[in-house]
């Protein structure tokens, strides 16, 4: 119980260990308040209790107004907590100059109203504790007043015909000073020198530790790996840790300032980071980051070694220029690429533009007359020579090949105006080096040009100028954008794509026209293709499509794709049509595919039906005869039983060497000689001539292109035997020839 109550008087008084410790001066002010009235109030209860009764007894009630006044005003004073510190502090100074200015007015008894006079000389300590030092010497300045009446020895109460005293007055005020400075006053101070201690201890503890810091901090700041400088605001140097002290060691005199250290362009400031390098020495680069210090006008500079940077940036801007000249500019010539006009360019081709793509038309011929090394420096001369002689406001750029572009922004001539002023600029010869002999070579130019009337891309621009240059030639050197070209273009690259399209979709067709034998029998037939487009429901014949295919070169993969349907049309093959064999045609650049070939060759190898049912009928014949390999390649194919037919024999593919040189068992006379056997003696010559010589080599002859029964009877008369042509029928799907072992003559075709 005990223990219980002096823990909750601690804690109300202030003294517990945690209230102790506390750094705010208002918890010791308010523990020094608390300890005065509360030891003034307990210790002085009982002279209050006997000095009213004795009052009460006399009758002298202002006694006891007075006494129940003060004790009212100490336990209201008492019950003042913490945020009301300034109040509570008050109220104690208002009683002690209260206490003694009653006792000093009211007291009869000069020797009882002296001790009046020393409650005001209590007060510079109780000011001191509570306002501070101005207001102690204040306390003490106005203290001379109570100083005076004490050395005039005179009373001066009753005032206002008042008198306190009583019987045991001097016992009750002598108590009364006892009990304020024997034990009121000296608690208050030992509460504030505790405190003071406290904190004094506290103070010493984080004295140690800061000074364990300091010094661990300069260690850190002495052997940190990047130099730092302490300096003022005119940056003297102040300290300087290990590594800054080696920089400033490099310097041949002294240095004192960090502007003798580095060359700086601006002054240091706070957050501010500043490329320089030091002084004497460029290849050294620091970067300096300045920190302004918050308690003292100081200057933390650190200096960032970051020459290997530095070194890195510079060699990697380098290979940037390097690199951006590389894509962006043409080695050879030195002028700007295609690359720089499309890509560099991020705002359209303005309106008024004139754009004109040359091409040195005859460069090839320079290249294989001179060499290409020639080809190149005449190439490089002609853009020196173009470039020169136009004004800066005309841009030259260097595109892949022969070409050049040539723009002209915000032109106000006309087109023909433009090309007219910009032909009689281009140069027309040039010398050139051919083996230390000075040769003059004429250059032919043909350009294409657009003139932009609207924004357009460098794109778009470059793609019309090629458009345009694609229609030039060497009687119109120059000739200019027409969109009813481009929509001609696009026109043939939409044929393109449909035929592309058609032959990846398996929508190949084979047709068949019969070839007929004297009596009319049916004995072969020859595969013309056919391309089924579903979509607009029409058939494409070879007129449509041939032409794109050897265009883009797709013969092989063409021709594959009949061979692979014919085989399976083959083997497939209705049992109402007499088995006969089937001729595909095939071309130069089929046989000269060694995987073509090699399939072929292992098909008749590996399917020995098709001997007597697949035969080949050679187009291009002097193509074929004119590689070895070929020759070759279509002995190989006849030893393995295949059937070689020389087609349009008489014409320019074909002719009496490839008799010799190939391997063919059967010779087919041109439609062309066939057309006019019956109206010229010497058509009919060629034709007999050509049958007696191949009866003579032992070949079979088929003539083709028979569209009348004239021209029928007249071959029948030579000696053929066997015919094709639009008298015996059309080419029509097989289908149409089902349940027919003869042909349909005199104009009635199977379609």
């Amino acid at each position: 119980m005990f223990n219980r109550c002096s823990t909750l008087l601690k804690r109300y008084l202030l003294l517990d260990a945690e209230h102790v410790r506390a750094p705010d001066a208002d918890t010791w002010k308010l523990s020094v308040l608390r300890i005065i009235l509360l030891i003034g109030v307990t210790l002085t209860s009982a002279i209050v209790l006997h000095s009213s009764y004795a009052a009460y007894q006399k009758g002298m009630y202002y006694v006891l107004y007075l006494t129940i006044g003060f004790s009212a005003l100490l336990y209201a004073t008492l019950g003042l907590r913490k945020g009301q510190i300034k109040l509570a502090s008050a109220s104690l100074t208002l009683t002690i100059v209260l206490a003694g200015l009653c006792i000093l007015f009211f007291t009869i008894d000069i020797a009882s109203a002296r001790y009046g006079l020393l409650f005001f000389f209590t007060l510079p300590i109780i000011l001191r504790l509570f306002y501070g030092n101005k207001a102690a010497m204040i306390g003490m300045f106005v203290n001379l007043i109570p100083f005076a009446v004490l050395i005039n020895n005179q009373p001066i109460a009753p005032l206002f015909g008042i008198d306190i005293t009583l019987p045991d007055t001097h016992t009750y005020l002598s108590s009364l000073i006892f009990l304020f400075f024997n034990f009121c006053l000296p608690m208050a101070v030992i509460r504030v020198m505790t405190s003071l201690e406290s904190q004094s201890s506290q103070n010493l503890k984080q004295t140690k530790k800061m000074e364990k810091l300091v010094s661990r901090y300069q260690e850190i700041f002495n052997n940190g790996g990047t130099p730092s400088l302490f300096c003022d605001q005119q940056g003297k140097i102040l300290q300087a840790n290990k590594s800054a002290r080696k920089l400033i060691n490099q310097l041949p005199e002294p240095c004192h300032y960090i502007h003798q250290l580095f060359e700086l362009n601006e002054p240091l400031s706070a957050g501010h980071r500043q490329k320089t390098h030091i002084s004497g020495n460029p290849h050294a680069t620091f970067e300096l980051q300045s920190a302004s210090l918050q308690h003292h006008k100081k200057q933390l500079i650190h200096c960032f070694d970051v020459s290997e940077a530095t070194e890195h940036d510079r060699k990697f801007d380098a290979f940037k220029r390097q690199h951006f000249e590389k894509h962006y500019y043409d080695e050879l010539t030195g002028l700007r690429n295609h690359h720089y006009w499309n890509c560099s360019i991020n705002q359209p081709v303005p309106a008024n533009t004139h754009a004109v793509m040359l091409k040195l038309a005859n460069l090839r011929d320079i290249n294989l007359q001179y060499g290409y090394t020639q080809g190149d420096k005449a190439l490089a001369r002609c853009a020196a020579q173009i470039q020169s002689v136009l004004p800066a406001s005309v841009n030259v750029y260097r595109l892949p090949g022969a070409r050049f572009l040539v723009s002209s922004q915000h032109d106000s001539r006309k087109s023909k105006d433009f090309n007219t002023w910009l032909r009689n600029k281009l140069p027309r010869t040039i010398q050139i080096d051919d083996n230390f002999v000075k040769r003059t070579q004429t250059l032919n130019w043909l350009g294409g040009f657009v003139q932009v009337n609207t924004p357009k891309s460098p794109s778009q621009v470059t793609e019309s100028c090629a458009i345009a240059l694609s229609q030039a030639s060497s009687d119109k050197d120059f000739s200019q954008f027409d969109s009813n070209v481009v929509k001609l273009i696009r026109k043939d690259t939409q044929h393109r794509d449909k035929v592309k399209r058609l032959l990846d979709n398996r929508c190949l067709a084979l047709w068949l026209q019969p070839q007929v034998s004297i009596d009319n029998a049916i004995v072969g037939f020859e595969v013309l293709a056919r391309l089924k487009d579903d979509e607009e429901d029409k058939i494409l014949h070879p007129y449509h499509f041939l032409p794109v295919i050897e265009k883009n070169n797709w013969h092989i993969l063409f021709t594959q794709k009949v061979l692979d349907n014919t085989i399976e049309l083959i083997e497939n093959w209705p049992n109402t049509i007499p088995p006969v064999p089937v001729a595909i045609n095939l071309s130069g650049p089929e046989l000269l595919s060694d995987l073509f070939y090699e399939k072929l060759l292992r098909r008749y190898s590996e399917s020995p039906f098709l001997r007597e049912r697949l035969k080949l009928e050679l187009t291009e014949t002097s193509v074929l005869a004119s590689h070895q390999e070929t020759k070759r390649r279509l002995t190989s194919l006849a030893n393995v039983g295949a059937t070689i037919i020389i087609d349009d024999f008489g014409t320019g593919h074909a002719s009496l060497s490839q008799l010799i040189d190939m391997s063919a068992s059967v010779l087919k006379v041109d439609r062309e000689f066939i057309d006019r056997i019956d109206s010229s003696e010497r058509h009919r010559k060629i034709v007999q001539m050509t049958l007696e010589l191949a009866k003579s080599l032992d070949m079979k002859t088929i003539a083709e292109g028979v569209e009348t029964q004239a021209q029928l009877k007249l071959l029948t008369d030579m000696g053929f035997t066997l015919f094709q042509g639009y008298l015996f029928g059309k080419p029509a799907p097989l289908e149409a020839w089902q349940g027919m072992e003869t042909a349909i003559i005199v104009g009635k075709s199977a379609v």
